[in-house]
């Protein structure tokens, strides 16, 4: 079995150039292929956490969370920094909206993804995420097809006892020699958790439902050519405050806790179009038009509101060979469109706004192979980005030249070295959908977009027939991040209204400095694998004449993990312990855990039939994830709370799938 895990080895990948060809290969199984350029966890240890959160799928990823228990407050957390300062898609379609503070901005499901590649921190002008990417993509026909059949399908039924239940079904085909297609759908009922305490989360209850299908076309033997449809409807009667915990929402009502009818959902179409000429011309555009909606009964009054992001994004690459020195370009453009419109009241009382955003931002890079090892990947990027609104009619627009420089020189055949710097730009947050920031902000003629730069260098390490191992790898990353004139929604200063419902502008507030480092060991003999993480991070926000500074509010702070795995080939069995413990930070508690799993996929059914029972919070501990709300508040309304979002209770999970 030493093949099957050589296949599935855990490699730490520290800039963006760095092992590139990992990113072309995916394993031809269900799960999802995780890369990182912290850390590269494989698809089947992925399958085996039972993915149905994001927080299940990527919190063993160093330097990367994901805040909230609640099915609306799916909060990503790369460095401290949360989605809003990230670039996140799902097929190339942008995801980055504001719908309300006390909720995420994500409908992912991830059951059907196929890869997420994550940027920890901004390393290349590829991007734009003033912390970092991630780039979901979801599964397609000609994934899952193995070449021998011409339809397939698979069929997933899912308990878990600390409280919800999840179906999902699969089918996928190849229609003709060059039309293929493949539908899904899956529904999942939420029910009110229990915590480590053993209290009952209430206003936990809804049904998350997803439906995608997509149909693929090859056009030759270099053009491809795909359209897809993708729904999301999350549907309950929720809290008020979902990032907030029960104690608060009690609290908030009195010692009840109120219920709101809510709709979350989202729509996207998209095309997709892929041309490869193999070294010369490798290029995929994505064509998109994402909405999310957000729909809410709230004491007696009807709030609700429309993200639609329409964009374009396209990325080529090239490759050049001169001499002894090769080139290998990538270039493109991304285009972002975003139209917010919110309204809030009741009756012919109703307050309406509108807000339009355009974002452009047009990149090259080259890597530099001199043949001796050394690498030099220069980049530049310009940026567009204009904003305007029903509050603020007039157009306010920012140009800027982002630059980045990295460089990676192998030392041997088992050692390398790496440095990067690159320049951040951002322009200010489209206003939040719920609190309808469309028709009450004004605008900041000094406003600033917020720009600053990230530097990173590391070593790594890989080598076989080390410690009697088949592979050991090390990886160790240091990392700065500034961030200048960040940008905070601050009360108006020329009226005399302060407060809530009170007129705001965005301010630039002053700096954010982020430093740390990731670090990981991996190591595996035989059907035998262990990966160590640790993960460190500390942040300052430097307000305009104010000494000091107060660390972000989702900082995550130092945090180490352990992973092992064992499978047992007479069994056809795989066994998995994880252990992960993240360390008190400031005012917010430490806390460890243990989570465990078997997956059985037996040979006397070819392999079809996967059988996975796990058990997340072994040992049922009251915990909240630093990524998530904490602490206590002093309530201008409700006075003293506790805002603490405790993660679930011990959870018994079992799923069984069948490949047909």
């Amino acid at each position: 079995m030493k093949k099957r895990y050589l296949a599935c080895l855990i490699a730490s990948t520290l800039t963006h150039t760095a092992w590139a060809d990992d990113d072309v290969e995916r394993l031809q199984v269900w799960g999802t292929k995780v890369t990182s350029s912290s850390v590269y966890v494989d698809d089947e240890a992925i399958a085996s956490k039972q993915a149905d959160h994001l927080s299940d799928l990527l919190r063993e990823i160093p330097g990367v969370d994901v805040g909230g228990t609640h099915s609306l407050n799916q909060r990503i957390n790369v460095r401290g920094l949360d989605d809003t300062d990230l670039e996140i898609m799902i097929d190339g379609a942008s995801q980055n909206n504001s719908m309300f503070h006390h909720m995420g901005n994500l409908n992912i499901n991830p059951d059907i993804l196929e890869s997420v590649d994550i940027q920890v921190g901004s390393n290349s002008v590829v991007h734009s995420g003033l912390g970092g990417a991630l780039e979901f993509r979801t599964k397609s026909a000609r994934d899952l097809l193995d070449g021998q059949n011409q339809f397939g399908g698979r069929i997933l039924v899912g308990y878990n006892s600390n409280n919800s239940e999840y179906l999902s079904f699969t089918g996928y085909g190849q229609l003709t020699d060059s039309l293929d297609l493949l539908a899904y759908g899956t529904t999942q009922n939420r029910n009110n958790f229990k915590d480590g305490d053993g209290i009952k989360v209430l206003g936990s209850d809804g049904t998350i439902s997803n439906a995608m299908a997509k149909l693929g076309w090859d056009i030759n033997d270099h053009q491809r050519l795909a359209v897809k449809y993708d729904t999301y409807r999350n549907h309950g009667d929720y809290t008020a405050r979902p990032d907030m915990g029960v104690r608060t929402n009690t609290a908030i009502g009195g010692g009840d806790v109120p219920l709101y009818d809510t709709h979350y959902d989202r729509d996207t179409v998209s095309a997709h179009y892929e041309l490869d000429y193999g070294a010369a011309l490798n290029l995929r555009a994505d064509l998109y038009r994402n909405t999310s909606d957000l729909w809410r009964n709230y004491e007696g009054d009807e709030t609700s509101g429309t993200s639609e992001n329409t964009g374009l994004t396209l990325i080529a690459n090239s490759a050049l060979k001169t001499a002894s020195i090769s080139h290998q370009f990538t270039y493109g453009v991304k285009w972002l469109k975003s139209e917010n419109d919110s309204e809030s009241g009741s009756g012919d009382d109703m307050t309406r706004g509108h807000e339009q955003a355009d974002d452009l931002g047009l990149f090259v890079e080259n890597t530099i192979d001199f043949g001796n090892g050394l690498t030099l990947t220069p980049g530049v990027r310009f940026n567009h980005y204009s904003k305007s609104s029903a509050a603020m009619p007039e157009e306010q627009s920012w140009s800027n030249w982002q630059t980045a420089l990295a460089a990676q020189y192998a030392i041997n055949d088992d050692w390398t070295i790496h440095a990067s710097t690159t320049e951040l730009f951002k322009g200010p947050q489209p206003g939040e959908i719920f609190s309808n920031e469309q028709a009450g902000k004004v605008r900041n003629p000094d406003l600033d977009p917020e720009t600053g730069r990230n530097n990173e260098a590391g070593i790594r390490y890989n080598a076989a027939d080390i410690l009697g191992a088949d592979e050991v790898k090390l990886a160790f990353t240091a990392f700065e991040t500034q961030i200048d004139d960040y940008i905070e929604a601050v009360d108006y200063p020329l009226d005399d209204c302060t407060g809530r419902n009170c007129m705001e502008w965005d301010q630039n507030i002053g700096k954010v400095k982020i430093h740390g480092y990731e670090a990981s060991a991996f190591y595996a003999l035989d059907e035998f694998s262990t990966l160590v993480t640790y993960a460190s991070s500390d942040s300052k926000v430097h307000n305009t004449g104010v000494t000091g500074g107060e660390p972000l509010e989702r900082e995550v702070g130092d945090s180490a993990s352990v992973t092992l795995k064992y499978f047992v080939t007479s069994q056809d069995l795989e066994l998995r312990w994880h252990w992960q413990k993240t360390f008190a930070e400031d005012t917010k508690a430490g806390y460890q855990l243990h989570n465990v799993s078997a997956v059985w996929e037996p040979a006397a059914f070819n392999y079809k039939l996967n059988v996975t029972l796990g058990i997340e919070n072994l040992f049922d501990k009251l915990y909240v994830s630093h990524a998530s709300r904490t602490g206590i508040a002093n309530h201008p309304v409700f006075g003293i709370l506790q805002l603490d979002d405790y993660e679930p209770g011990r959870n018994i999970k079992l799923s069984v799938a069948y490949k047909f």
